[in-house]
């Protein structure tokens, strides 16, 4: 694998390194986009079918299959398109009529360049309404076979295997089919062979449980008697998809003491779908009566359930909770309190560990879960939905999870309250924060698809004027897309000095051509081509796609358990990587607006936060005085290294002093620094000796958590929040310094992450005390937008502003908040 490259990618490089020098090549797959590849040497080696052999697919075979040479397969596939993995195609062709015209006009391109010579005006049509999806299939389904990869084929050398670290290895990954196959071979190959069995783990099958089935009003009436005379409840649900604003819900369980659970199966109903399990072609006439009759009306278990669910002296606990809890709202119940939640307390102990519940059920409870591939299906392609399986088979399952969930809630707690500043962060912030993200996420943000559509366009035209400019530079056209031809037209044709070579070519990378733009104009082209290239996929064309028919809004999923840090991220949309260095895009934000036109966007913003707590932590006199002077911490800073007066320093004192600032926080060096400002090594590694001479608290802070790291083998925020660094310690250089880059930066984002949670819940829970009617919309970096009604922004700015000043004290360092409004996020930011 490598950053930026498919697998697809990298195998297709291989396969014609390998082919190039004379060896024969077998493609494993059964993705029919490697047809492509086949040549004299090239064969695709495709699995068969359970019980079926491989077969082997060559020139011949290509031609079997797409009617055409392995050249022109991409040329078929563009027509054809693959709805499976996103290739739009042609509306309207298929296989029969794809191949006919690849066979007629041998590529894409003559095709339409012949597009006036094809008779059926109902094809040439699709095919002139559809040129653009066509050419962008074209690019999707190339496969590079000039990937910039370090390594070659005579790398891939098969050693000898140690099945016993190869056992273990699957043992702790959970890769039990493989563990099984292997420990055959190796007793195969060695009859003497001992493997561990230590890390078998307990069953369904042989451990005791209590799990009930409610399929009666008389039983759902008891359970409900029951859970309301609790604690606490663990909490899961089955739902039809993991599409969470369209899935429905078909069951629900519960568990309040160990080893006993509860499901109820329901006909729950997802939005806009009306099929029932009764319909469905699983079950005969008389087992789909039988299992319709054991389902409960699913608004008859709502109405049961909801006063439970929202009981606020009724804890709840689950794995990944924040998810049933949003699904649940869209039925009208706000499950509250969520006072545990396993995935996000494993995340707390370890945050570079496995959270899913299958592992940290192996892992502290020395259990193996059922899989949901006994009851679906392995086969990804041919798995059915859960509502089509019998809800007495669903059952355990069900059970279990809220069984295992409840499980691992008591030993979880009782790991993090063996510190207590993990507790605290564990109670007082994480738990807490999940119901504030899951309000967020309902709320969503509205989109005006319009001004991307306009955005899409001029960036087209953009698109187009660069491309020329770059065609201009080169003297000839060529794939810009191309690493192989760009390194070509760059460091061949036009002579200019090669800055970095891998083993299969030039380098054509951000950091190579950051290095030439400022020489050599095609290379600021090529930066700008790609910036917005990537802007238009990613966001632009995408955004619109991802908005919810029922609701008229994007809704983003925020994760809690992904960045190391204790940051939030977000997918789908990621809202994180939104670039807003360049005008484009910048005004990718016009497109982020208030579902209600008379409402009014505001944005709040921490003002140069991590580099405040970075004052704050390493007590540093210098920076702490600029801050509470409210000095241009930059200029600031350029006064001190450069020994100038404040009003003496110029723009590039500035950007050198900003750059080292920011820098010095994520472990930047000499070489670094060099690189980012474009001054020689020696010259950068006097100006961070100069630094941390002049800002000594920094450079002790520093080789403070560097050393502490290296005892307890982690670092820690303000807050508690821990992260490990297993290679501090290590022997190897560059993980070693990587491990300390990362100790130095952890206390300071870590902190930034802590300070904006405690900030939403605390200003969460104000405006639900106040009753205002305006939401928290987004969340992205040191960021918080929100919707705002027009009479209540006054009280709603000033709340905001409050809470995130004073949501974690830096003593003498003031915390302070930019704020601004508009008619949409661009214009408030």
């Amino acid at each position: 694998e490598k950053a930026g490259y498919e697998a697809d990618d990298i195998i297709g490089t291989l396969s014609k390194q390998a082919a190039a020098q004379n060896w024969d090549v077998f493609c494993v797959t059964s993705d029919k986009d490697f047809y492509q590849l086949v040549d004299d040497k090239i064969k695709i080696l495709k699995p068969g079918l359970k019980g079926e052999d491989f077969t082997i697919i060559d020139i011949e075979g290509v031609h079997k299959k797409f009617g055409v040479t392995p050249d022109a397969v991409i040329d078929v596939q563009a027509l054809w398109g693959d709805s499976v993995d996103n290739v739009p195609g042609v509306k309207g062709v298929g296989e029969k009529t794809a191949i006919p015209l690849i066979q007629e006009y041998g590529n894409l391109e003559n095709l339409y360049k012949n597009l006036d010579k094809i008779e059926k005006k109902g094809l040439r049509n699709k095919l002139e309404t559809d040129k653009e999806n066509a050419f962008l299939s074209k690019e999707l389904v190339t496969i590079m076979v000039d990937a910039e990869i370090d390594e070659c084929i005579d790398d891939c050398v098969m050693g000898e295997t140690k099945f016993r670290e190869l056992d273990e290895f699957f043992a702790k990954q959970g890769f039990n089919t493989l563990r099984r196959k292997w420990r055959e071979r190796s007793l195969l190959l060695d009859a003497n062979a001992v493997l561990d069995d230590s890390s078998d783990h307990d069953t369904i099958e042989n451990s005791e449980n209590k799990y009930h089935f409610i399929d009666s009003k008389t039983k759902l009436d008891k359970l409900v008697a029951k859970l309301e005379k609790a604690d606490l409840i663990s909490f899961d649900i089955e739902t039809d998809s993991l599409e969470r604003d369209t899935c429905g819900v078909i069951g629900l369980a519960f568990a309040i003491n160990e080893g006993e659970a509860y499901y109820i199966p329901t006909d729950g109903l997802s939005t806009g779908d009306k099929k029932s399990s009764k319909n469905s072609s699983l079950f005969d006439e008389s087992e789909a009566t039988k299992v319709w009759d054991s389902m409960l009306p699913f608004a008859e278990v709502v109405e049961a359930i909801k006063p439970v669910l929202e009981n606020k002296n009724i804890g709840k606990c689950g794995q990944n909770l924040k998810f049933d809890a949003y699904i649940m709202n869209r039925f009208g119940i706000d499950l509250s309190p969520i006072v545990f939640d396993s995935m996000v307390a494993s995340y707390i102990l370890d945050p570079d560990s496995k959270h899913n519940m299958d592992d940290l059920s192996k892992k502290w409870l020395n259990y193996a879960p059922v899989s949901i591939s006994t009851l679906i299906g392995e086969k990804k392609s041919k798995q059915i939905s859960m509502r089509e399986v019998d809800p007495k088979s669903i059952s355990d399952y069900a059970c279990e999870d809220a069984d295992v969930a409840l499980k691992l809630k008591n030993i979880l707690e009782k790991e993090l309250a063996k510190e207590p500043k993990l507790h605290a962060l564990a109670k007082d912030i994480e738990f807490p924060v999940i119901e504030v993200l899951r309000r967020m996420e309902t709320a969503g943000v509205a989109i005006n698809k319009a001004a991307l559509a306009e955005l899409s366009s001029r960036i087209s035209i953009e698109t187009k004027n660069l491309t020329a400019k770059i065609y201009e530079e080169a003297g000839i056209d060529f794939n810009i897309d191309s690493p192989k031809q760009l390194g070509h037209i760059l460091f061949e044709k036009l002579m200019i000095p090669p800055v970095k070579k891998t083993k299969t070519g030039y380098s054509t990378d951000v950091q190579v051509l950051t290095q030439l733009a400022e020489i050599y104009p095609i290379a600021e082209y090529i930066l700008d081509y790609r910036t917005i290239v990537k802007l238009k996929s990613t966001y632009i064309d995408a955004l619109p796609k991802l908005i919810n028919p029922e609701t008229g809004r994007i809704h983003t999923t925020y994760n809690q358990t992904v960045a190391s840090t204790g940051r939030l991220s977000s997918t789908d949309p990621n809202l994180q990587n939104i670039p807003i260095r360049t005008e484009m895009g910048k005004e990718v934000r016009r497109a982020f607006i208030p579902q209600d036109k008379n409402n009014i966007i505001l944005s709040a913003d921490y003002s140069q936060i991590e580099l405040r707590i970075m004052a704050y932590i390493c007590n540093d006199d210098k920076l702490i005085g600029a801050f509470k002077e409210g000095l241009d911490i930059h200029a600031a800073t350029a006064a001190v290294l450069f020994d100038k007066d404040l009003e003496a320093v110029n723009q590039d004192d500035r950007r050198i002093a900003k750059t080292v600032n920011f820098g010095i926080m994520y472990g930047l060096g000499s070489f670094g620094l060099s690189q980012r400002i474009g001054i020689g090594r020696k010259e950068a590694k006097e100006i961070i000796d100069n630094y941390f001479e002049k800002y000594a608290g920094i450079k002790k802070y520093m080789d403070m958590t560097i050393q502490s790291c290296r005892e307890t083998g982690y670092a820690e925020t303000l807050c508690g929040r821990r992260r490990y660094f297993k290679d501090i310690n290590s022997s190897n250089h560059n993980l070693r310094t990587a491990a300390e880059r990362g100790a130095i930066n952890m206390p300071i984002q870590g902190t930034a992450s802590d300070m904006m949670k405690i900030a939403m819940i605390n200003i969460d829970r104000l405006m639900r005390e106040q009753k205002l009617k305006s939401r928290m919309m987004l969340q992205v970096h040191d960021e918080l937008v929100f919707e705002a009604i027009p009479e209540e922004l006054d009280i709603l700015k000033s709340l905001v502003v409050e809470e995130m000043q004073n949501a974690l004290k830096l003593g003498d360092v003031p915390a302070i908040v930019d704020t601004g409004t508009g008619a949409d996020w661009y214009e408030a930011h």
